[in-house]
């Protein structure tokens, strides 16, 4: 049954000079109390007095009344949740905040749907800690907190503060910690998974040959050099790397527009790579592009394969081949911090780096090879010739 309030006007003006706001004081914590008995409220009123929570009570009463307490448990409707994001909604511009206040409450919809308490919180938590990085752990942490605080606001009830004290923030990595680290046996993974990925049933044979050769050939360029995979290698053309391989030695030639620095520089290409690149070149109409390694397929891609990083345990991205040749040539084979640098474009005001842009083509095939000459990439049980019979069967 609806309750009704009663409230003398003249006393409330009469005490405003003692205590200010005393109608929203008086108001709010009858509130408070009535909610806590789980009775129903209307906005029915004697007088000038109005229910006032903030700028958050637009929330219908029809509404409040679906958030129930039951054996610390609390549940909450989709009308609930569809007033909390037109509120947070209208306080932002941005598209990715919006996707980030809605996922952070969808997301525990869908595990542990419309009913909120300490266990299913916990899971939650639990679950957006092991399955995103850093800043997913944050935006989760962040937007799910606001609902719970929205849901407090509006209904007072002290459990859900409780709730709320049940959550941790998520930590940021120290930068002193390598994330990941890759060494030699995490390429050969890579490349011995795109080798044995099935056949499309959606294309021929010698398709799905020419799309393994053109992805291995893309991360062992990538894992060999060391260059941006979108700034840089996914603007490369096919004419780039058959002007690079009519070279003596084979070298190729980055524009100041194919590099994020604006930094034009020379690439060295191993001659592992040169074996993969050249049949790649060869059967070049049947790429799609007149780019062999665009970016977004490359990414997608290793994506979808999953790898693990040996020493590390964290998945294997298109980008973390960069920092394989970094390491690589930090902790193994010991490359001059200005010849990795120059290749890479990294650093480029540096004195180290513009002592190699003053070197001959030639002088920096010949310091590069010196240190990379025995490191070969490719697994043993991954044969080149069967995928070229492939091809040759068009």
């Amino acid at each position: 049954m609806p309750v009704r309030l009663t409230i003398n006007k003249d006393i409330l003006e009469a005490s405003r000079q003692y205590i200010p706001n005393l109608s929203q004081f008086f108001e709010e914590k009858l509130i408070e109390f009535l909610k806590y008995l789980n009775r129903p409220i209307t906005k029915d009123f004697y007088g000038s007095a109005r229910i006032r929570t903030g700028d958050l009570l637009r929330v219908r009463d029809s509404k409040i009344e679906e958030l129930n307490q039951i054996n610390g448990e609390i549940k909450f409707s989709e009308g609930i949740l569809k007033d909390y994001l037109e509120h947070r909604f209208s306080q932002v511009n941005s598209e990715k905040s919006k996707y980030w206040i809605e996922k952070g409450v969808r997301e525990y919809i869908k595990r542990h749907g419309y009913v909120l308490s300490k266990d299913r919180i916990l899971k939650y938590q639990n679950w957006f800690m092991q399955n995103f990085g850093y800043e997913g752990q944050r935006h989760a942490y962040l937007q799910f907190r606001a609902f719970l605080k929205y849901l407090y606001k509006i209904t007072k009830n002290p459990v859900l503060l409780d709730f709320m004290e049940l959550m941790t923030r998520p930590k940021r990595q120290s930068k002193k910690i390598n994330q990941i680290i890759l060494r030699e046996p995490d390429v050969l993974n890579l490349v011995e998974a795109v080798y044995k990925l099935p056949p499309s049933p959606y294309d021929p044979s010698y398709r799905s040959a020419y799309h393994k050769l053109k992805f291995i050939a893309g991360i062992l360029f990538s894992a060999y050099t060391g260059q941006r995979p979108q700034a840089t290698t996914g603007k490369l053309t096919f004419k780039d790397f058959e002007e690079a391989l009519e070279r003596d030695p084979p070298i190729l030639w980055i524009p100041e527009e194919k590099d994020k620095e604006s930094f034009p520089h020379w690439v060295p290409l191993h001659p592992v790579v040169v074996e993969w690149l050249t049949p790649v070149l060869e059967f070049k109409e049947l790429s799609q592009s007149d780019r062999p390694f665009p970016y977004d397929s490359l990414r997608k891609l290793i994506d979808s394969l999953n790898i693990k990083a040996t020493h590390t345990g964290r998945k294997i991205t298109y980008s973390h081949l960069r920092k394989f040749f970094e390491q690589m040539c930090n902790n193994v084979l010991m490359v001059h911090p200005g010849l990795r640098d120059y290749i890479m474009a990294h650093n480029t005001g540096s004195l180290d780096v513009q002592s190699y842009d003053g070197k001959l083509p030639k002088e920096i095939y010949e310091q590069y090879m010196e240190k990379w000459k025995d490191v070969n990439l490719v697994p043993e049980n991954v044969d080149l010739e069967e995928l070229l019979e492939g091809l040759r069967r068009e």
